[in-house]
């Protein structure tokens, strides 16, 4: 009895691992300020890459999107507005969900905080055979229009 019930578990870790082998995705989102500044007043509080959204990796969906929106003087993202998106249908969804979660934290160049109107291009770039090489992708990919 405890063979019958190892060799199915055993083969279903073994056809996952097989699986999971060829369906490998690197994927990398650039964040880029529109209007860069030295001034800015927030801060992402986290400055890690954002996770690409399952979703859009699965649908194999890449692209880029422009985003306008505030950020209260208590550091919340506010009226965020897709103002470009390729594809429109999807990256500026998903740009907009993602951003409404973001913290921000005040820069450590700043004094005091007040609210703050920003402009952010998020690029999704996918392929390659290292996560080195999607990020150089992205990189290149922040050089061309998103429009």
């Amino acid at each position: 009895m405890k063979i019958s019930i190892l060799i199915p578990v055993l083969f279903a870790v073994l056809s996952a691992s097989a699986i999971a082998k060829n369906k490998t995705i690197y994927a990398d989102i650039q964040v880029t300020d529109v209007d860069p500044t030295s001034d800015f007043i927030w801060e992402r509080a986290n400055q890690n890459t954002p996770k690409y959204p399952i979703e859009l990796a699965r649908s194999g969906v890449r692209g880029c999107a422009v985003l306008s929106f505030n950020i209260s003087d208590s550091g919340k993202t506010e009226n965020v507005e897709v103002i470009n998106s390729l594809p429109k249908k999807h990256l500026g969804k998903y740009s907009r969900k993602m951003l409404k979660k973001w913290k921000w934290v005040p820069a450590t160049t700043v004094s005091e905080t007040a609210s703050e109107k920003r402009t952010l291009r998020l690029d999704f770039c996918m392929g390659g055979e290292s996560t080195e090489q999607a990020e150089k992708a992205c990189k290149q990919q922040t050089k061309l229009a998103c429009g």
